[in-house]
């Protein structure tokens, strides 16, 4: 989402500037859709494994062979081999401050290769975009870079939010929980998203026997999603509880609008999309006060400690059974979805751009 929509409002703000987009496998050309077809892109395909021999060893003949004024690392990983102007994105550094949660046999290589490489990125570079204040201070604190080399450039939400969504959207949407009303949870399956919290806070409310239920809608890329129904069969909730994998565009728009409320339990987040999606489709919105959380929410939404099941139970119950506190939360919702735009984070990224050449050709 980072990459497609804050590369879509690149190439508009900046027709004049050729964009090189270097893919991981053939085929994902098609998962850019009109990107692709633009004047100003052109895309390669750097195919190699691992990932830290196709970031090391194989992406820099290209930059050098493509002339490459500044390369930008949408995310965590540069080119070491490579001299030129970088800029990396770091969405967060839970790899870091949560390393536990990625202690699993299936994410441990993966949590290696993160950790050390974005250390390794954030020092060669010249300038570190990260999502939020917060994840400004977590990258001083864990790297002692200066305050100078990070730039704070927030996310916002895909505009096809702003539509409300077509019958057949919110038909489908409210098809996957049985045409009953539900909670709805947005994300990839993964400890650090809290999710066990929520199915405690969950059982423990008057929710499932009142016939709401709870829904999970993200990819299971780890293999979570075993735990996950594993404790909702022991808190007796299995059969109130829908896990459809990762969802479509429309029909995630749908989701947002036939919920009575979206819940991001996380332990932490560099941004947290789905805070944004939901403001745009003005849905009330209950979530977890820790790292960039209360900094993107700030009062479109409710806060709750995300080690408190109770506190949680509580206010689910509250979300689905208190009509004014609902309708209240969906209006901070609508007021808070003009704070950000993917217009302004092109601008401020392409200002980084220019910064950064320019520090290079003195």
């Amino acid at each position: 989402m980072y990459a497609l929509q804050l590369l879509q409002a690149l190439v508009s703000l900046c027709p004049a500037w050729t964009f090189v987009l270097y893919l991981r496998r053939k085929g994902e050309e098609d998962e850019l859709g009109n990107l692709a077809q633009s004047n100003n892109v052109q895309t390669r395909v750097v195919v190699a494994r691992p990932n830290a021999w196709r970031v090391q060893v194989v992406l820099p003949s290209y930059l050098y062979r493509d002339r490459v004024d500044v390369y930008h690392s949408l995310g965590f990983f540069l080119p070491l081999r490579w001299d030129g102007p970088k800029v990396v994105t770091v969405h967060d550094l839970n790899m870091y401050v949560n390393p536990r949660r990625w202690m699993r046999s299936k994410t441990f290589f993966s949590w290696m290769d993160l950790a050390v490489q974005t250390s390794l990125s954030i020092h060669a570079a010249d300038r570190v975009i990260t999502d939020s204040e917060s994840w400004r201070e977590h990258i001083r604190r864990y790297t002692h870079v200066s305050a100078e080399k990070l730039a704070v450039i927030p996310l916002a939400a895909d505009p096809y939010f702003n539509a409300v969504p077509t019958v057949e959207e919110t038909s489908q949407a409210r098809a996957l929980a049985s045409g009953k009303p539900f909670l709805l949870f947005v994300g990839i399956l993964s400890p650090m998203k809290n999710l066990l919290l929520l199915l405690r806070g969950y059982a423990a409310s008057r929710l499932p026997t009142a016939g709401v239920r709870l829904l999970l809608a993200g990819s299971d890329r780890d293999g979570y999603g075993v735990t996950l129904r594993k404790t909702a069969r022991s808190l007796g909730i299995a059969d109130h509880v829908d896990m459809p994998g990762f969802v479509s565009r429309p029909l995630l728009r749908g989701l947002y609008h036939s919920a009575l409320g979206i819940v991001l339990p996380s332990h932490g987040e560099g941004f947290g999309l789905p805070l944004v999606e939901g403001m745009a489709c003005g849905t009330p919105i209950l979530a977890a006060n820790r790292q960039a959380i209360p900094e993107v929410l700030g009062d479109a939404g409710q806060l709750f400690e995300p080690d408190d099941v109770e506190g949680l139970a509580a206010l689910l119950s509250r979300l689905a059974e208190d009509g004014p506190f609902r309708s209240q939360l969906a209006r901070r919702a609508r007021d808070g979805r003009g704070r950000f735009s993917w217009e302004k984070t092109a601008a401020a990224t392409a200002a980084v751009y220019e910064e950064v050449a320019a520090i290079r050709r003195r």
